[in-house]
This record gives structure tokens, sequence and C-alpha cells, in this order.
């Protein structure tokens, strides 16, 4: 039976996630993941058995124990980790709404970001090699679960060049001279956000066909990236008016 203790990137290797409070337990099954081994303390067991029958009822104490800290809300589970895709073989809705993000290493930004684009319709994440994982514990309280709705894609810059050659607009969110701001689009669009430190990564920025803004005061010289994607997706998807 795995352990809760285990770190991430060991559950990680066996193909594993651990899915931390009822709601992320409830909503993982929902999706139609079957978990692994389920958790609850005596207070939640009624309601862990009606999710799934395999339940292991703990005391609250033998919980915490178990999660390796008492943030657990009294629920705990092991899923299987659900497969990525093909970035180029994908996309949901039309028009296509795709968020890449290459190097997202904050839990907290890459959870928000991905709650905000199943919210305006961006049901396609690309996923570069130095991004923080989707089903990190800490992303995956952030993001509300998102992760369990969206298609989750591994990438490299050559996504990109793939997905324009399909007729999708890529473009990253970025102050630079040439940004246009952000505003409704009814076309396929990929919008590429990089780290609050480095930015987009070089191979990734190349991709891009131009680059969109929102505009700030001149008291900041920049917002949080979770901040600014969500403002931006939802600009983008907001409707024209008549």
């Amino acid at each position: 039976m795995p352990d809760f203790r285990e770190r991430d990137a060991e559950l990680r290797r066996r193909g594993l996630f651990a899915a931390e409070g009822r709601l992320l337990v409830s909503r993982g099954i929902a999706a139609g993941l079957r978990p692994v081994a389920l958790f609850a303390d005596n207070a939640a067991a009624e309601e862990a058995r009606a999710l799934f029958p395999g339940v292991t009822v703990l005391e609250q104490r033998e919980l915490s124990e178990e999660a390796g800290y008492p943030f657990h809300r009294g629920m705990l589970a092991h899923f299987p980790r659900p497969p990525f895709h093909d970035p180029l073989e994908v996309g949901s809705g039309t028009p296509r709404r795709i968020l890449a993000v290459p190097k997202i290493t904050d839990p907290g930004n890459l959870g928000t970001l991905l709650r905000s684009a199943l919210a305006f319709g961006f049901k396609t994440i690309l996923l570069g090699e130095e991004c923080l994982d989707p089903f990190n514990r800490k992303a995956l309280r952030s993001s509300m679960g998102a992760a369990y709705a969206l298609t989750l894609c591994f990438a490299d810059p050559s996504a990109l060049r793939g997905l324009a050659a399909q007729g999708v607009r890529v473009a990253a969110a970025a102050l630079e001279a040439g940004a246009v701001e952000a505003g409704p689009f009814s076309g396929d669009i990929a919008l590429v956000l990089g780290n609050e430190y480095d930015g987009i990564p070089p191979d990734w920025r190349a991709a891009c066909a131009g680059a969109v803004k929102i505009g700030v005061s001149d008291e900041v010289d920049s917002l949080n990236v979770a901040v600014a994607g969500s403002i931006i997706m939802r600009e983008i998807s907001r409707p024209t008016l008549p």
C-alpha cells in the first residue's frame, strides 16, 4: 500500500499522485479515477464509503501521522496518474483555447492558472519539461482539482510550431514593444506564459507569432503570472459586443 509520506517525485515514479481532502478526493473519483488507496477519519468515513467501498478508517491522529502532517480534512487518497496527450492531436472546444506553461515552478501559481484555464475555456494545457507537475500536492490543492478536467500534454517548442501550422495563433504574454492589448479573439489561440523570474524561455518565445499584454499603471512593473495569465485568458474569452 502506498505511503502518504512519500514525496511527490517518488509517487510520480510509481505512476501515482496524492489527493488531500474531501474535495480533491471526490472530484478525482467523479472524473473517473479509481483510488489505489483511500483513508478517512471517523467523521468522514460514511462520506468516503459512499465514494469508494475500499476505505481504511483511521482515528484523526492516525490519519495525520499517515499524511505526515495534520492538513488532510478527513480524507486522503492515492490515484493512478492519468495519461498525458499528444498536443497536436487534441483540441477542446470551438474555438480551440490552449495554455502553454513552459516553466511555471511555483505550485500556487500553476494551480491558480489551471483553475482559471478551466474557468475561461482553455481546456488544453501544454507543460514544458521544466514546469512543475500539475499533480504536485500543493498545485492540485490550488487548482481545486482543475487538473482532472483538463487535457494535459507534455510539450516542447516544436508543439507550438505544429499548432501554428494547424492555424492556431500562438501568442506570448509579454510586456514588450509591439505587444497588443489582450481582448476578445474568436479564432484558435495558444497563450504562452513565462516564469516570473526568467520570462518565457527563448526557444518557446521564438515559436510565438506575437505578444499580448494587459495595461498596468506606471507604479508597477508587472503582475504576478497567475494574476496576469488569468486576466488575459478572461479577456481573450470575453465575447465581443454586438
